[in-house]
């Protein structure tokens, strides 16, 4: 069924910041940028990784002229509650262009090293917030007015940190700002990199440096070695694919560039080394000290390709992470912007489970959701929601009665070679019970057993009216969006893509 929108969710409310005027220098501050140029999504992906294997490098090496490196001990990065450092990373365009000060890239990037995770969450650029002090805007313009406003780029992004802070509802620890010639550097300096591309890819809308106009990119299937130039298109490149496909890309080239930067002809070559530094140095402004670059770098070697995830906050309700829609222009003075839709909380509760327990969904766990109660819909709404936060629902229908009051968690207990129970909790629990609270029971009812759904799914929830007639109900949002935009969702239909849902509508 298509949902006609009744009213528009509240906007983001920010804190007012008291006006402070801020110096430009900080004892913090380990580079100065000295020039900006468009900035694209995969040099900030790399960041850390430069960071990382640089010093990683230094760390690693007795002879050559960087023993100043090797003297410095690390200093202990800071971190949250979880034990986790945040990262707040952006990228700049050009000063030759307009919007040289727009962070058209904005990413939290979470290190968890205990699990050994990196999470980046990607921010769109369009995403609408009110700032009182500088003036509300699309939040790429937050900086570029924080900037003017303090007279000072450290000011203005101390103060955008803040607001992504908001945004996401967790603190940030450390901050870069970085334009792309310094990707395109560090690759050729270390001898460009080794990537196998899956697919070919033909892109004629590749945008023309310096230009508003377009100049083809094309890259055939298979293994191939790339200078930082066609790296750069490499993970640019989008108009013919998805942006999933390009986040894939992103982290396949991230751990490419760790791979050939920690090979021996790199460690071995004192001119390579002095070429890494150099397109750092230049192209960059953070916070963080080298005592803490040098901790990061004395483990860049523990996380592989798989243990880094890339996170979008997008405007497709039916995939994860489609968080944000776009609201009638006239209410935004025309400007074609994106908001949270339900409000700021579920923005929090995905960067929760992303940033704040990274392990969770790559457990994948397969979830099988039933109504329990009289209202009609209930299974087929929670399954959107889940999957908007990357769950994967196998299935959803009608419970074994309408009459249901309490919401429980269902799973089989696992046993070891002597017939003990053993820890088998589905790890998705820890944050499920977050937003759906329940009992959890291995004491499965037999309809279930029989009607086999614990053959594709190892968690079934069995929704009751506890939950239904809660204030924790979360409801699907975009059941209420403007009345331009007229959605048709999962729900509406009776199946789902691998079974048929037997829910009451």
């Amino acid at each position: 069924m298509n949902f006609k929108v009744k009213k528009v969710r509240k906007k983001i409310k920010e804190k007012p910041v008291k006006k402070e005027k801020t110096a430009e220098k900080t004892s913090h501050n380990l580079f100065k940028i000295s020039k900006r140029y468009t900035i694209s999504l995969p040099i900030v992906l790399s960041l850390i990784v430069m960071f990382s294997l640089v010093f990683g490098i230094f760390k690693a090496i007795s002879s050559i002229d960087f023993t100043v490196f090797l003297e410095i001990a690390g200093e202990e990065l800071e971190q949250d509650s979880f034990g986790h450092t945040n990262f707040l990373l952006l990228g700049t365009g050009t000063k030759d262009h307009d919007g040289g000060n727009l962070t058209d890239t904005i990413m939290v990037a979470s290190l968890d090293r205990e699990n050994k995770l990196v999470t980046m969450l990607s921010i769109p650029r369009d995403l609408y917030v009110d700032d009182e002090l500088v003036g509300s805007s699309k939040i790429n313009e937050n900086y570029f007015k924080a900037r003017t406003y303090y007279d000072s780029s450290t000011a203005g992004i101390e103060h955008m940190k803040e607001r992504i802070e908001e945004i996401v509802g967790v603190p940030i620890h450390y901050w870069v700002k970085i334009n792309f010639d310094g990707f395109k550097d560090l690759v050729d300096a270390i001898g460009g990199v080794d990537i196998d591309v899956p697919e070919a890819i033909y892109d004629p809308y590749y945008p023309k440096d310096g230009t508003y106009e377009y100049e083809p990119f094309s890259i055939a299937a298979g293994p191939q070695h790339l200078d930082g130039e066609t790296a750069l298109k490499y993970a640019r490149s989008r108009k013919t694919t998805s942006d999933f496909d390009r986040a894939a890309r992103q982290q396949q080239i991230i751990y490419a560039i760790k791979e050939q930067a920690l090979a021996t002809d790199v460690i071995l070559s004192q001119q390579k080394i002095k070429s890494i530094l150099s397109a750092i140095k230049a192209n960059i402004e953070t916070n963080i000290k080298v005592k803490e670059i040098l901790t990061l770098g004395s483990f860049a070697d523990e996380f592989t390709a798989d243990q880094i995830a890339h996170r979008l906050i997008h405007d497709d309700p039916t995939q994860c992470g489609g968080f944000v829609y776009t609201p009638i222009r006239q209410y935004y003075g025309g400007q074609f912007v994106l908001i949270p839709a339900g409000g700021p909380e579920f923005l929090h509760l995905y960067s929760d489970l992303s940033l704040n327990t990274p392990n969770i969904l790559p457990a994948n766990d397969k979830l099988h959701i039933l109504n329990g109660t009289p209202t009609a819909g209930v299974a087929g709404e929670t399954k959107q929601v889940l999957q908007r936060f990357c769950f994967d629902v196998v299935r959803f229908g009608n419970a074994r009665s309408k009459e249901l009051t309490e919401t429980t968690y269902y799973y089989k207990q696992r046993t070891d070679e002597n017939g003990d129970p053993i820890e088998s909790e589905p790890i998705s629990l820890v944050f499920l019970q977050k937003i759906i609270p329940g009992k959890v029971s291995t004491d499965i009812p037999q309809e279930y057993i029989d009607a086999g759904y614990f053959t594709q799914a190892n968690l079934v929830i069995e929704i009751g009216s506890d939950y239904t007639q809660s204030p924790d109900y979360l409801e699907d949002p975009f059941y209420y969006l403007p009345d331009a935009m007229i959605w048709s969702t999962p729900a509406s239909t009776e199946t789902t893509t691998e079974t048929t849902s037997n829910e009451t509508e």
